[in-house]
């Protein structure tokens, strides 16, 4: 019997034994580091074309050991350190060296943008002292570079007059806006003229057109702010947007379907905007219609269209 014990003890004894080797603690491995974005281009920002600034907030804390650096990218190339400060000062290194040992840290990051048009994709790295790393991406929309206007007109000069009344001032000439006959070579704008066939009072009709191969858009009444309208690509986009004028055909008022298949405006008012195009030097013209002065005596026609242009 004791021999039995014996046996029996010395094999509870080394099953213990070895469940006490094969059930030991793992070894605890390091934390990295978290980054985040707490402010800037959620999920992006415009920029208006090249070598504009982007400004983000990002903040940092220690996993296991403390932080050490941040390397700034655009896509998967470190920005130039002419390209981005920190805290408002410029950096002096990519990856630039934390100060002293940390466990949080925040910083505004202002980078330049250098990437085309189109998407571009920027990252900020912080590794650690055992140098593990985390690093918070952020997209931005690069703009095209916009081109400046080449005129602004304004004043009391530039004027579209009734195409019935004072001689050669029945269209303008939008690159200078100077009155022209309504069929003259150097107009791209004309008044419509007058219903002829009007019994009595103001027989104006008080629509326009284009004129030398122009396309006429309007652009809606009290939509555009003329003095917003800084370049020629903002023109364009009105364009873009706005409504081809229909054929005097399909008005049933003011006599004018006999023009056919011209397009016409609808009656003008103050604060209509239009766009018109001239394809033979690519040129897109803002016109806005400031105060319409109309005569109310049969023959007058000494009517007009103040206008303001931009191209």
């Amino acid at each position: 019997m004791k021999k039995i014990l014996w046996i029996f003890s010395s094999a509870l004894l080394l099953s213990t034994a070895i469940f006490t080797t094969g059930c030991g603690d793992d070894p605890v491995s390091d934390l990295s580091p978290i980054v985040s974005i707490s402010t800037g281009p959620t999920p992006s920002t415009v920029v208006e074309g090249q070598n504009s600034y982007v400004a983000v907030t990002v903040s940092a804390t220690k996993g296991t050991k403390a932080l050490k650096t941040v390397t700034v990218y655009e896509g998967s190339t470190k920005v130039s350190i002419d390209d981005f400060n920190v805290d408002g000062k410029l950096a002096d290194a990519n990856p630039f060296l934390i100060a002293s040992p940390t466990d949080a840290m925040s910083w505004d990051i202002e980078i330049k943008v250098t990437a085309l048009a189109g998407t571009a994709t920027y990252s900020v790295k912080v590794e650690d002292d055992g140098g593990l790393s985390d690093e918070a991406t952020f997209e931005v929309i690069v703009t095209a570079p916009e081109t400046p206007l080449s005129m602004t007109l304004e004043g009391a000069t530039f004027n579209l007059w009734n195409q019935a009344g004072p001689v050669g001032k029945g269209g303008i000439d939008l690159d200078n806006g100077n009155s022209t006959g309504s069929a003259d070579a150097a107009a791209e704008l004309r008044d419509m003229g007058i219903d002829s066939l009007a019994g009595s009072g103001d027989n104006w009709r008080r629509r326009i057109g284009g004129v030398g191969g122009t396309t006429v858009r309007f652009a809606g009444n009290g939509s555009v702010e003329f003095g917003n309208v800084a370049s020629k690509e903002a023109i364009v986009s009105i364009y873009e947007n706005a409504t081809d004028l229909l054929p005097a055909s399909t008005y049933t008022t003011g006599n004018i379907d006999v023009w056919g298949n011209f397009k016409v405006s609808e009656t003008v008012n103050e604060g209509d905007a239009f766009v018109v195009y001239k394809s033979a030097n690519n040129t897109y013209y803002l016109v806005i219609v400031n105060t319409i002065t109309e005569t109310t005596t049969l023959g007058d026609n000494t009517d007009k269209y103040n206008v303001s242009i931009k191209y």
